[in-house]
């Protein structure tokens, strides 16, 4: 599938992705970076981001997925972190986004799993 890693594994519903993100804090650390989501899950992100982020951080994140029409918006909160890598769970997510979010998951995890032709 061109929108994820051809090499990408679908493990726990993850699916492997380079998607750039720009991330922003919505609580008392005011900042604006660039990331890539390294992978999607329906409760999901994981992300590779350039300014470091906390435990239980809330963060506002926006970009244009390759196969989405128009930009994703997605508020989630940090809640697991190793060096500039971090998972977000959802907190909201807009109603066309979060069925085009499930569209992709899947379809992607059908070609994920279909066998390679040799």
């Amino acid at each position: 599938m061109k929108y994820a890693h051809d090499e990408g594994v679908v493990t726990d519903g993850m699916v492997p992705v380079c998607w750039p993100v720009t991330y922003a804090s919505l609580g008392g650390r005011h900042f604006l970076s660039k990331g890539m989501i390294l992978d999607v899950t329906p409760a999901g992100l994981h992300v590779a981001g350039t300014v470091p982020v906390e435990i239980g951080m809330r963060l506002h994140l926006w970009g244009d997925p390759p196969a989405k029409p128009e930009p994703i918006d997605i508020r989630a909160t940090v809640v697991w972190v190793e060096g500039h890598e971090f998972r977000l769970d959802f907190q909201s997510l807009e109603v066309n986004d979060r069925q085009w979010l499930i569209e992709f998951l899947a379809e992607a995890q059908t070609q994920l799993l279909l066998p390679q032709a040799a």
